[in-house]
C-alpha cells in the first residue's frame, strides 16, 4: 500500500508450498488495518482436502465488508454469508464468476477466471465496487495472474515439498526468482518489434536489417528448427509462448545465440531445468522480457507432506541468504529476512 500497489498476486511455486497461509496472513493483516479487501482466484482455491496428498489444507477466511469473485455455486455452498452484487458473465468450469460482498464472515472456495483477461476484469471490478487491494491467489501452473498487465505486485511462495535437501529447494527458488526479476528490453526499435511478434501470437527473429516473422503457426517449431535460422546478423529471437526445456535445449550449441537475446513476453513464459538454464548463462545466452514482474516478497514452508521437515529459523535464513535483495518472510514464524536490504 505504502508503494500505491492495489493488486497483488500470491503464486505457488508447487502445491503445500504455504501459498493460502500467506494469503490468510495478508488478509488478516488487511482486515487489522481496516482495508477494504477484493479476492480471487486464478482457477480453484480454498478446497477442504488436497486432491493429491489428501492431507487436509487450510481454508480461505474471508472478513465482514470483503469482496469475492468466485463461481455461483461457491457462493451457495460458503459458511461465509455473500451478498451477489454482480454477475461477470465470465464462465469457469464450476460456473459463472459472480462479484460478492461479504455479510457474514466465515470461509470460502475460491474459484476465478483462468485466462489473464478474465482476472485482470474481476480485479477492475472489485476496485469499482470499493476494493482498496485486490490479492489473486495463484499457481505457477497457472501464474497468469502474476502477469504484470494483470497485478501490479507478486510474492512468491516456496517450500520443503520442493525437495529433500535445502540445496535443491534454493536452487529451484534462486531460479524462479532470477525468472520473475528478469530484465525489460533496453532498445526501443528491438522492444517495438518484440512487442508486435508477441502480440501476433507468432516467433520472430530480430536482425541488423530488420524482423523476420515465422509463417502461421510457426510458434510450434522446435528449438532445432528456430536454430537453423540464427546467425551473425541475429540481435533476439522472439518466442510469443512458453519457452519450455526441451526448447532450451536444442539452443545450447548454437554458435551465434550468445549475441543476442531471446525475448519473452514476461517471465512466466519460461520452464527450464536448473541445469539447462546453467548451461545457457553459461554460453552468454541472456533472457529478456517486455514485461517485468514486481515480486515483492517470497514466503517459506520448512514442512513438507511427504514427512520430511526443515529447522524454521535455518530454512528462513538459508533461503533467505541465498536469495539477496528479495524479502523472505516465514509468516507463521513470524521473521523476515532481507527486509531491510529491500526497503533501502
Amino acid at each position: 500500500m505504502k508503494n500505491k500497489i492495489k493488486s497483488l498476486s500470491i503464486v505457488g511455486m508447487a502445491k503445500n508450498v504455504g501459498k493460502t497461509v500467506t494469503l490468510n496472513y495478508l488478509i488478516e493483516e488487511a482486515a487489522g488495518r481496516g482495508m477494504v479487501l477484493g479476492l480471487t482466484s486464478a482457477g480453484r482455491d480454498g478446497e477442504r482436502k488436497d486432491v493429491v496428498y489428501g492431507t487436509r489444507k487450510p481454508g480461505i477466511w474471508v472478513h465482514e465488508g470483503s469482496l469475492i469473485a468466485t463461481a455461483r455455486k461457491y457462493i451457495v455452498k460458503s459458511q461465509a454469508g455473500i451478498e451477489v452484487i454482480y454477475n461477470t458473465e465470465i464462465n469457469t468450469p464450476m460456473g459463472e464468476v459472480i462479484i460478492g460482498r461479504v455479510r457474514e464472515s466465515g470461509e470460502i472456495e475460491l474459484a476465478g477466471p483462468g485466462p489473464s483477461s478474465g482476472i485482470k476484469q474481476v480485479i477492475d471490478l472489485m476496485e469499482e465496487f470499493g476494493g482498496q487491494l485486490v490479492l489473486v491467489d495463484g499457481a505457477l501452473d497457472r501464474a497468469s495472474s502474476a502477469a504484470p498487465t494483470v497485478t501490479e505486485g507478486t510474492i512468491l511462495a516456496t517450500g520443503a515439498v520442493l525437495g529433500h535437501s535445502i540445496e535443491t529447494i534454493i536452487e529451484k527458488t534462486r531460479l524462479r526468482v532470477e525468472l520473475f526479476r528478469l530484465k525489460t528490453v533496453d532498445d526501443e526499435k528491438v522492444k517495438q518489434m518484440a512487442f508486435k511478434v508477441i502480440e501476433e501470437g507468432k516467433t520472430g527473429i530480430i536482425t541488423d536489417t530488420g524482423l523476420k516473422t515465422l509463417n502461421q503457426g510457426s510458434v510450434l517449431l522446435s528449438g532445432k528448427e528456430i536454430s537453423s535460422l540464427i546467425d551473425e546478423s541475429t540481435r533476439a529471437v522472439v518466442i510469443s509462448g512458453a519457452v519450455t526445456d526441451r526448447f532450451m535445449k536444442d539452443l545450447i550449441n548454437v554458435p551465434h545465440l550468445k549475441d543476442a537475446y531471446i525475448i519473452v513476453k514476461d517471465g512466466i513464459k519460461i520452464f527450464p531445468d536448473v541445469m539447462t538454464y546453467k548451461q545457457l548463462k553459461r554460453k552468454g545466452v541472456e533472457f529478456r522480457v517486455l514485461d517485468p514482474i514486481n515480486l515483492l516478497a517470497l514466503t517459506v514452508n520448512p514442512c513438507s507432506p511427504y514427512g520430511y521437515n526443515f529447522d524454521p529459523d535455518e530454512f528462513l535464513e538459508r533461503i533467505g541468504s541465498a536469495i539477496g535483495s528479495v524479502p523472505v518472510y516465514d509468516v507463521v514464524l513470524g521473521k523476515g529476512v532481507n527486509v531491510l536490504e529491500a526497503r533501502s
